[in-house]
């Protein structure tokens, strides 16, 4: 039992299983609660990974040499291995996981270079190690202090149609029946954004109705703001209560949730010189998380993708009509 213990094997496993349990901790913590601590904060999204990965590498050096790169190596190994264990606990989907995997890894590689430069000057005393681990717990309720940020952002979007404006905009109003080709490749379909299956329009003109319906039973609906043959179909989103089933979208990304809701937006159409139709899609939504850059970058990014995904089943239809 002793040499088990004393195994390379498990001398290697042992760091990965604390960055693991440290973070699990921390994240089903900061869930239970609502008050001073929040998932979507700089104290669980930057604080988080990046003192995870500077317990992972005190554990790991530990009687053995350190160096930057197997510093760095050990922290994004506990990292990945700690989105794993959210994703395999349902603690997170998919969608979540893959947007902050970016800033998780490079968060927890900087806390454990840190580390083991701390441990290479022997400064890595019960102190220090005790200081990393509640770094975040220390600032959950500093930032739960400070006033709520907010951002609206505009993403707009532009294709090329190879129709005249009327044939584009009759296209637009109402649209049955979609089929997943017709929307083509897009990545936040591939991570588990539901696609849409139809639009369907309820009158015309000014204050009519559009109802989308998405996978997932997901259903919102678009009051039409400003509707001008063939140049202009704007509207404002409604997103009743209960109109998005909580298994649709995961609760951080939800559209009309406590951090990301879209507001507005529409098309124009411009007729082009070779006959067709230059399609624009805007939308406007807000961000209400902390983390202000990093979730107007990927909600810009997310609307983008979506945007090009409709537009070019937009053009599909309108071509062939």
């Amino acid at each position: 039992m002793k040499r088990f213990f004393h195994s390379p094997r498990l001398r290697k496993l042992w760091p990965l299983l604390v960055g693991v349990l440290y973070g699990l901790g921390l994240r089903i913590g900061f869930a239970w609660d609502h008050g001073e601590f929040s998932i979507v904060s700089k104290a669980f999204l930057l604080a988080t990974p990046f003192s995870l990965g500077a317990l992972a590498v005190f554990v790991a050096a530990r009687g053995e040499r350190s160096t930057v790169r197997r510093d760095a190596a050990v922290s994004a190994k506990a990292m990945l291995l700690f989105l794993v264990a959210m994703f395999a606990t349902l603690l997170e989907g998919l969608i979540c996981i893959v947007l902050v995997l970016p800033v998780f890894v490079v968060a927890a590689v900087l806390g454990g270079v840190l580390a083991g430069w701390l441990h290479r000057r022997m400064l890595d005393n019960k102190g220090t190690v005790s200081a990393f681990a509640l770094l975040p717990l220390l600032l959950g309720p500093i930032e739960a202090t400070l006033p709520p940020a907010q951002s609206e952002q505009l993403v707009s979007t532009t294709m090329h149609i190879a129709a005249p404006p009327e044939v584009v905009f009759d296209q637009l109003a109402d649209v049955r029946g979609i089929r997943p080709v017709e929307l083509g490749f897009a990545f936040v379909h591939l991570i588990g954004l539901p696609k849409p299956i139809a639009a369907d329009m309820r009158g015309t003109g000014d204050g009519a109705v559009r109802v989308s319906r998405w996978e997932k039973n997901v259903r919102f609906e678009e009051v039409i703001t400003h509707w001008d043959r063939p140049r202009a179909m704007h509207y404002r989103f409604h997103i009743p209560p209960g109109s998005i089933p909580r298994d649709a979208l995961d609760e951080h990304v939800e559209l009309g949730g406590e951090y990301f809701t879209v507001l507005d937006g529409g098309y124009d159409l411009a007729p082009a010189a070779d006959g067709g139709t230059e399609l624009t899609l805007t939308t406007r939504f807000l961000n209400k998380s902390q983390l202000k850059l990093y979730g107007d970058l990927w909600g810009r990014m997310v609307l983008q993708d979506f945007h090009r995904s409709i537009l070019g089943l937009m053009r599909h239809r309108a071509e062939r009509a």
